[in-house]
């Protein structure tokens, strides 16, 4: 638009400046030829303008024509309009001089005017104060109290103004001050009703509704979008975009400030309680007409607790009959979840009631313009309902006796007052019409014995302290027994509700509010310090005492753990402590930091306790006279090398198949020699000289059986806490955590206590390794110490009647017997092949290696030692369940000394050579020893000739 306008502003300075040049041209000139030309072209241009005037005329007759027209008519009218102006001012002059001649009169019934309408609105008044008191009644009946608000205030001041010299009206200005304060209490105990009984209705519902539609993205209502905010306010739900602040703000949109704004009005028509914000809002308005804020607030702020506590009874006592409505008895049976129940419905019921008071405080400081300081806060409701459910609490959790108990100090527990426990614990005795009885029963000795019996039975399920509501004691009602495992049950919901709390409250970083210092205060001085103390009870009675050390767990019980073979009772116990301690973990997840604490400190207990008992069967004499088998796997070296053996490596490779129990193919024989075989000549050279003392071998059975027992009971112990480890969920990457397992759902815990749970795992495992270890060397330590006497002692050139076998053969038989029966049905079959599997290679071994400290023997000898050879051979293909064909190979050994000399270097000529080279040396100097002459030339010669065979051999 401003463009057009600059561009004719423009053309007509164009327009302008053309003919001002024109007539500077004709002026100027003194050429007549000049000048006819521009009047030429002047000429030329006009010609051309009134074309286009009669061409835009033409084209536009009818607007033009209907443009003149209209100018016609209106300079008519304008023109008659000024004549009849000019005659009104004519007539207004005249009556001006009129008036001024009736003045007198004119005032004199003005001021009559004036008194009739004065008289006519005192009688007007006088109606109203009469019909007053019946409208009141109507409108308070009807809970319009606004309206009965304004009429009181309205009539009031008629009374005190200008009807206060009017002595009919006395009566009804009396009745008025009197309803005054009867209104006041009224509109007060309405708003307690709206605050503590319909407000966890009417707020749940409303609210709930407002949240279904908004989430649905239909259109909501700017009050009802207000509602779901109040509601998220108290909830503390996380999503709201304000919280609670210490100077209160109603939650504002930008669809409903407007709204907020305007007046409160009340509607005479429908459910003045179907809106409760806005009811509330004509509460608080109608106290606010009546000047008595400071006086309503104040009593709000007395009533809190008294109101809360009210509530709690009720909720209490609704939860009761609803589990007797379920077929649920209460005093037979322990049901803390009960109390979940409870608490469920008080923290929603606490919500709703802090959304009310939100309200509430909305209102006053609307209404008001003053800060919620001047009335009372928020932070006034919270405490009165941590004060309540720290009451409640306290009575659930058993607190008294268990902080007896734990003497622990009353510091931590000192923001409860006495007279919140008195006003909750106190007797409450309904009032009830009595009735005086014909005759009582009560003193009869059934009577009697029943009150003494259902005293027993209450004492027995609540404790001491505990107490039950009945209809002629009128007591406390408890859901479930008092105890501080309660808190387990709770403390998810308790927690939740905790920080709803702090979020509303909007506190500090690192501030926490007073129910959670009491609670956090009950878990760590009381709660942590009695379940420690209960386990290190029951694990006493497990670990302290060596018999109960030693006793292992029923069938029943073996299949319920999982365990493999049978295990120690004390191994189940901590199992089991440890499982409590994981559920502990679950149910407080906030303090699993100090629960896994515990478990630690339990575990290296008993790691220790286990180490003890190992000690106690390895290590029976001072430590000068050591086991062997335990100073080898003590040793670093010795331990490594053993654990590099074949047979050790195909036992772990069973364990990580997971073929404990189900791969029973039995192995060649040349394969069990071949794992064998370096193991053999290891123990062979450490132990082929001297046999073992008595005091350096286990050779009870029942030490041995214990040493498995352990074994056993670690291993699987170990797998449980690898498991355990593997569910925690950690800052960093879980190394036990399996494939698709699920952690548990608590914080990621500290790196440190992982890392201890797995150091843990692995000692224990350890310590397995290390009982399985001595077991297997133990067994063969056994056929040192029976078998290298009957070589070196034993005498073998003997009469044709001394052929039995040797009474350490027998002795050793029996005892590989005695070790089977033992250790068969405890030990998982792939670890009992490695006990007893190479025994046949090792005896083979030992009993071809021994011929060299045999002094003499002669053809009875042969015979007795192929006996020896026969019982071994049959026990340990007994034990093995495979002929022990080393032992075969021993006795064909031996049957080489039925021979000369030359006949066995003959057959190593022509059947070659079965032994070693050692072997038959040594087959050739016992022939020599046992022979009457002996020849040592002969001897020299005949083992030359042995060494080149060998060689040519080779």
């Amino acid at each position: 638009m401003s463009g057009d306008k600059e561009k004719d502003r423009y053309a007509a300075q164009a327009r302008t400046g053309k003919l001002m040049s024109v007539i500077r041209v004709v002026a100027v000139s003194d050429n007549d030829e000049q000048r006819n030309v521009e009047k030429s072209k002047l000429e030329s241009a006009f010609q051309e303008c009134d074309e286009r005037l009669d061409k835009l005329i033409s084209e536009n007759y009818e607007i033009l024509t209907k443009t003149i027209q209209a100018y016609s008519s209106i300079s008519g009218r304008i023109k008659t309009s000024r004549e009849r102006i000019k005659q009104v001012k004519g007539d207004l002059n005249s009556c001006k001089e009129l008036l001024h001649c009736r003045r007198d009169e004119l005032k004199k019934l003005w001021l009559e005017g004036i008194e009739q309408k004065q008289v006519l609105s005192l009688l007007d008044q006088i109606e109203e104060v009469k019909g007053a008191p019946q409208k009141m009644n109507q409108y308070i009946a009807e809970k319009r109290y606004l309206h009965a608000t304004e009429l009181l205030t309205k009539t009031v001041a008629h009374l005190e103004g200008d009807l206060k010299g009017v002595e009919a009206l006395t009566e009804i200005g009396l009745e008025m001050k009197s309803r005054k304060e009867t209104l006041f209490r009224t509109l007060l105990e309405e708003l307690n009703s709206q605050l503590y009984e319909k407000s966890p209705k009417t707020f749940q519902t409303r609210f709930a509704r407002g949240g279904s539609l908004r989430n649905s993205g239909q259109e909501v209502s700017p009050r009802l979008l207000q509602k779901q905010q109040l509601m998220d306010l108290a909830a503390g739900k996380r999503g709201s975009k304000r919280g609670y602040k210490r100077n209160f703000k109603i939650p504002e949109t930008s669809a409903g400030v407007d709204d907020i704004n305007k007046p409160i009005t009340e509607e005479l028509t429908g459910d003045p309680e179907q809106d409760v914000e806005h009811f509330i809002a004509i509460l608080v308005e109608s106290l606010a007409l009546l000047k008595r804020i400071p006086d309503g607030t104040e009593f709000l702020k007395s009533t809190i607790q008294r109101e809360l506590t009210t509530i709690l009874h009720r909720t209490t006592s609704e939860v009761a009959q609803n589990a007797k409505q379920r077929g649920e008895s209460i005093t037979l049976q322990n049901q803390p979840k009960l109390l979940e129940e409870l608490l469920d419905m008080l923290f929603e019921t606490f919500q709703c009631i802090a959304a009310a008071h939100m309200t509430t405080l909305g209102s006053l400081q609307r209404i008001s313009g003053v800060s919620e300081s001047d009335f009372y806060s928020m932070e006034d409701v919270w405490s009165q309902i941590q004060n309540v459910l720290k009451v409640l609490l306290s009575g659930y959790l058993d607190m008294k006796n268990a902080s007896s108990s734990v003497q622990q100090a009353e510091t931590a527990f000192g923001e409860v007052s006495a007279s919140d426990l008195g006003m909750y614990m106190s007797r409450r005795k309904p009032v009830r019409t009595h009735k005086m009885p014909l005759f009582q029963f009560e003193m009869s000795s059934h009577a009697i014995s029943m009150t003494n019996y259902m005293r027993e039975q209450k004492q027995e399920f609540y404790g001491e302290g505990g107490k039950l509501q009945t209809e002629d004691e009128g007591e406390e009602q408890m859901l479930c027994k008092p105890s501080i495992h309660n808190i387990t049950v709770i403390f998810k919901p308790l927690n939740k509700f905790i920080k709803d709390i702090e979020f509303s409250m909007t506190l500090p970083e690192g501030q926490h509010c007073t129910l959670h210092d009491f609670v956090s205060d009950f878990i760590k001085d009381i709660f942590l310090r009695h379940l420690m103390a209960e386990i290190d009870i029951d694990l006493k009675k497990a670990t302290k005492d060596g018999e109960n050390m030693q006793n292992l767990v029923d069938g029943v019980t073996q299949k319920t753990l999982g365990a493999p073979c049978p295990i120690l009772v004390s191994a189940a116990r901590v199992d089991k402590a440890v499982g409590s301690l994981k559920q502990l973990i679950s149910a407080l997840p906030a303090y699993s930091d100090q629960l896994l604490n515990m478990v630690v400190k339990i575990l290296k207990e008993y790691k220790d306790n286990c180490m003890a008992m190992y000690q106690g069967v390895v290590q029976p004499e001072p430590e000068d006279r050591c086991i062997i088998s335990a100073s080898w796997v003590k040793d670093d070296g010795i331990n490594q090398c053993l654990r590099l053996l074949p047979n050790w490596k195909n036992l772990q490779e069973h364990r990580r198949a997971g073929r404990e129990t189900t791969d029973n193919t039995p192995d060649t024989m040349e394969v069990v020699r071949e794992r064998n075989e370096k193991e053999s000549e290891l123990l062979i050279t450490n132990l082929g000289e001297k046999p073992p003392q008595k005091h350096e071998v286990l050779l009870e059975v029942s030490s041995l059986k214990l040493l498995d027992h352990l074994q056993e009971s670690l291993e699987w112990f170990a797998g449980r806490i690898r498991t355990f480890a593997g569910q925690l969920p950690s800052q960093g990457f879980n190394t036990l955590t399996l494939p698709g397992s699920q952690p548990l759902d608590i914080p990621p815990v500290h790196p440190s206590l992982l890392h201890d749970l797995i150091s843990l795992a692995k000692d224990f495992q350890n310590l397995s390794d290390t009982c399985l270890l001595v077991l297997h060397l133990e067994v063969r330590l056994h056929c040192f110490f029976y078998l290298l006497p009957v070589t070196k002692q034993s005498n073998f050139h003997i009469r044709v009647d001394d052929v039995e076998p040797d009474q350490n053969v027998l002795t050793l038989s029996k005892d590989l017997n005695g070790l089977e029966e033992a250790l068969h049905s405890s030990l998982q079959p792939i670890k009992f092949k490695y006990i007893f599997e190479g025994l046949g290679h090792l005896i083979s071994y030992l009993l071809i290696n021994s011929t060299q400290h045999i002094k003499r023997i002669n053809e009875n000898g042969i015979k007795k030692m192929c006996r020896n050879i026969f019982i071994l051979q049959q026990c340990l293909t007994n034990i093995t369940m495979a002929r022990e064909t080393d032992l075969d190979q021993t006795r064909q050994y031996y049957e080489l000394m039925y021979k000369n000399v030359d006949e066995i270097i003959n057959s190593i000529v022509e059947q070659g050579a079965a032994f070693k080279e050692f072997d038959y040396r040594n087959i050739i100097t016992l022939l020599h020893r046992s022979s009457p002459g002996f020849d040592q030339k002969a001897h020299n010669e005949q083992i030359r000739k042995l060494q080149e065979i060998m060689t040519e051999a080779v």
